[in-house]
């Protein structure tokens, strides 16, 4: 069930290219780059993993919340 994942960014990894908000299928985009750091709208986000699969640098997974 996607309800149970969660999207993390790992900023010490990012490169701030952008691939994730390009790459997000939402509309309006779940993530978003603002200012160099992503920001994710967990309400929009469906935990599709477009984002995780694109980014260069692997700096997005998800996390099992419990």
């Amino acid at each position: 069930m996607a309800n149970d994942k969660k999207l993390v960014w790992q900023e010490n990894i990012c490169a701030g290219c952008g691939t994730c908000e390009r790459s997000c299928p939402s509309e309006p985009r779940a993530i978003v780059i603002t200012e160099g750091k992503v920001v994710i709208d967990y309400n929009l986000c469906d935990a599709c993993g477009i984002c995780i699969k694109d980014c260069p640098v692997k700096a997005l997974s998800f996390e099992v919340l419990a």
